[in-house]
C-alpha cells in the first residue's frame, strides 16, 4: 500500500514539475545577422538570411521549423519555411541560415517601392515551432533588420 502511495505521489510531483517548467519556458529570441543576395539572373535572385536564435532557458530547445512571410518595406514578398531542425543550446545562441529564391515578377511592387524610396527594410513575420524536453511550444515571431 505504501509503495502505491509513494509511486502516485512521485508521479504527481514529476508531472507538476513538468507543467511548471513548461509554463516557465521563455520564448527564444530571433534576430537578423545578415542578408546576402546572390545568383542574380534575368528572372530571379537568391537571398541568404542568417538568423541568430537565442535560448534563454536552462534546457535545450530544438527549432523544428520557422514558418515565415518575408516583407520588403511592408510588402509581402515571399512565404516559406526553414527546413532542418536546429538545436539551440541552453542559455546560448546559435546562428543558422535559410535561402529563398525571389522571382522578380512576384516582387514587382516591392522593387518599385525600393527604387522610389531608395531604401529596403526587411522584416520576417513567422511562427516558431520549438521542441523541448517538456513538449512542443509554438509562438509568433517578428524579425526586423
Amino acid at each position: 500500500m505504501y509503495k502505491k502511495t509513494y509511486i502516485i505521489a512521485l508521479v504527481l510531483v514529476v508531472s507538476c514539475t513538468a507543467v511548471q517548467e513548461r509554463l516557465a519556458f521563455k520564448e527564444c529570441k530571433f534576430s537578423f545577422v545578415s542578408v546576402t543576395p546572390h545568383d542574380f539572373t534575368f528572372s530571379n535572385l537568391q537571398l541568404d538570411f542568417e538568423i541568430k536564435a537565442e535560448n534563454p532557458n536552462p534546457i535545450n530547445a530544438v527549432l523544428d521549423k520557422l514558418i515565415y512571410t518575408f516583407y520588403v518595406n511592408d510588402t509581402n514578398v515571399f512565404s516559406g519555411t526553414t527546413g532542418n531542425k536546429i538545436t539551440i543550446p541552453a542559455n546560448k545562441s546559435k546562428s543558422f541560415s535559410t535561402t529563398i529564391t525571389l522571382e522578380y515578377t512576384k516582387i514587382g511592387e516591392a522593387l518599385i517601392e525600393v527604387i522610389k524610396l531608395k531604401t529596403a527594410n526587411y522584416k520576417i513575420k513567422a511562427k516558431a515551432y520549438i521542441s523541448t524536453a517538456i513538449g512542443e511550444i509554438s509562438y509568433p515571431v517578428e524579425i526586423s533588420l
